[in-house]
């Protein structure tokens, strides 16, 4: 019986065509769904920047006073203090 012909070959052939089958369709959505999420991230980004431009124009700027700054550094440098010991 020649090589070729036998089971064996058969079943070798026929495994690789069905992982080549698995590949593509593997790959296909991949790149669907990398398609889909840079379509929601856009999305996403898009509603956010709208909700945070709503929230910006509905406050007022409130300046803070050279004593809360002070006192935001010196937190802010208590803070720092804590974690790095």
């Amino acid at each position: 019986m020649k090589e070729e012909n036998s089971r064996r070959a058969f079943f070798k052939k026929a495994a690789a065509a069905a992982g080549v089958v698995a590949a593509a369709g593997y790959t296909k959505n991949v790149i669907s769904r990398a398609v889909e999420s840079n379509t929601d991230t856009c999305a996403k980004y898009a509603a956010d920047v709208a909700s945070q431009e709503k929230v910006v124009k509905a406050n007022q700027l409130v300046v803070m006073t050279d004593e809360e700054k002070k006192q935001r550094l010196e937190d802010l440098l208590n803070f720092h203090r804590q974690e790095s010991a």
